[in-house]
C-alpha cells in the first residue's frame, strides 16, 4: 500500500528536523503514520517532502528508483496531465470527489458503554511516545569535500568513507565494533543484499595507527607515509570485499541459509553458538550508502541496543551522515564530531603528501 501523510502542523527547516519528521513523525506527528504500510509519502506545511519505507519488502535501490521517478516529474507537468484528462478517461479526481473518511464511525465506538478502545489508544500513544523519546538522531552535513576530491586522491569514495567511519567509531568506543555495510546483489533473481564486513586486519591496522585521538604528526614524512600506506591497504581490502559480496561471494547470507536449514528438533552446529561468531554478528555499526542528487538526508534506526545506525550519502562536493542511537548513550552528537574530525584528518594526510616540495 502507498499512503499519503499530510503533516499540516509541521514546518521543518534543518536536515535534523526533517529527518526526525520523516523517520518517525516525532512526538508531534507520529499519530499520522502507518508503519505497517509499504510506502508513506509525507508532505509538510512548508513544502518539505519525504518518504518512509517498510524495509522487509524492499531495499535501497528500488526506493531510489521510485523517488527518482517522483522527483523528476515537475508539478506543472503533473498538473497539466491531470487537467488534460477527465476522470472517466483515466485522469485524477479531486479530493472532494475521491477521498472518503473511513474513520467517521469510530467516534461512537470510542465513547460507547463498555468499550475499551479509548484505553488502548491512550496506552498505545504512551508507548509510542516512550519509544520515540528513547532515541536520538543527529545529521552531519560535511561540506569539506566529497567524491570528486576522494577520487582525485586515488580512492574508492565508498571505501574511503567507510574507513572514516571506522576511525570515528573506534574513537567513540575505544574499540572497533562489528560493522555491516549493505551490498546489493540485484543481478541475481530475487537478489537483495549481502553483508560487506568493514572490520578487517587492514582496517584495524589503519585506525590503530591513527590513534584514539589526532596525533597532529602529519608533517612528519615517515609517519604520514605509514598512515597513507595503511589507508590505501584498508580501502583496497574493503573495495575487494564489496566486489566479492556483490557477486554473492560473501559469507553472511550463506551462513544465514545454513542456520535456517536447521529443522525443528535438530541441534544447531556449534558455530552458531560460538561467542566469537555471535559477537561478529552483532552489528554495532549498521551502515548503508545511498546517494541521489535530490536526497537531502536519509536514515534508519540502530539494529542493536548498544549500536548506531549510520546512513550516508557521498555527493560530488559533500558527504551526509544520519546517525541514530538510543538516547541513553549520548552517542550521535559525539559521533558526528568524530566523523568530521576523521574526514579532515584523512584529507590533510593526502593533501600534504601531494603538495609540491620546495627546491630552495
Amino acid at each position: 500500500a502507498v499512503m499519503i501523510c499530510l503533516d499540516e502542523n509541521e514546518s521543518p527547516v534543518s536536515k535534523k528536523q526533517s529527518s526526525e519528521i520523516f523517520w518517525t513523525g516525532s512526538l508531534t506527528s507520529g499519530h499520522n503514520r502507518w508503519f505497517d504500510k509499504s510506502i508513506q509519502l509525507i508532505c509538510t506545511n512548508n513544502g518539505k517532502a519525504g518518504m518512509n519505507g517498510e524495509h522487509s519488502m524492499m531495499d535501497g535501490m528500488p526506493v531510489v528508483g521510485f523517488c527518482d521517478f517522483i522527483t523528476k516529474r515537475p508539478y506543472g507537468e503533473v498538473a497539466a496531465q491531470s487537467n488534460s484528462k477527465g476522470a472517466n478517461a483515466g485522469g485524477y479526481e479531486s479530493a472532494d470527489q475521491n477521498v472518503t473518511d473511513i474513520f467517521g464511525d469510530c467516534a461512537a465506538e470510542l465513547t460507547s458503554p463498555g468499550s475499551n478502545v479509548a484505553t488502548h489508544v491512550s496506552e498505545t500513544k504512551s508507548n509510542f511516545d516512550k519509544l520515540i523519546s528513547a532515541h536520538e538522531l543527529q545529521v552531519q552535513s560535511f561540506q569539506g569535500y566529497g567524491s570528486n576530491a576522494i577520487k582525485k586522491m586515488g580512492y574508492s569514495p565508498d571505501a574511503f568513507v567507510q574507513m572514516a567511519m571506522q576511525l570515528a567509531t573506534y574513537r567513540l568506543w575505544d574499540e572497533q565494533g562489528g560493522t555491516y555495510e549493505a551490498t546489493q546483489v540485484r543481478p541475481f533473481l530475487h537478489g537483495r543484499t549481502e553483508t560487506t564486513r568493514t572490520v578487517s586486519p587492514a582496517s584495524e591496522a589503519f585506525i590503530k595507527t591513527m590513534g584514539l585521538r589526532p596525533k597532529r604528526d602529519e608533517a612528519d614524512g615517515s609517519k604520514r607515509t605509514e598512515k597513507l600506506e595503511l589507508l590505501r591497504e584498508a580501502v583496497t581490502s574493503h573495495a575487494k570485499y564489496i566486489g566479492a559480496a556483490a557477486k554473492a561471494m560473501g559469507v553472511d547470507r550463506h551462513l544465514l541459509g545454513l542456520a535456517l536449514s536447521v529443522k525443528d528438533g535438530e541441534a544447531s552446529p556449534p558455530l552458531f553458538s560460538d561467542p566469537l561468531y555471535i559477537r561478529s554478528k552483532t552489528w554495532r555499526v549498521s551502515t548503508s550508502h545511498l546517494t541521489h542528487p535530490r536526497f537531502d538526508s536519509w536514515g534508519y534506526g540502530e539494529v542493536t541496543p548498544n549500536g548506531v545506525g549510520l546512513a550516508y550519502s557521498i555527493h560530488p562536493n559533500n558527504c551526509m551522515f544520519c546517525i541514530t542511537a538510543l538516547r541513553e548513550h549520548d552517542w550521535p552528537e559525539r559521533l558526528s564530531h568524530l566523523l568530521e574530525e576523521a574526514l579532515l584528518e584523512m584529507q590533510t594526510l593526502n593533501e600534504l603528501d601531494m603538495a609540491p616540495t620546495s627546491k630552495l
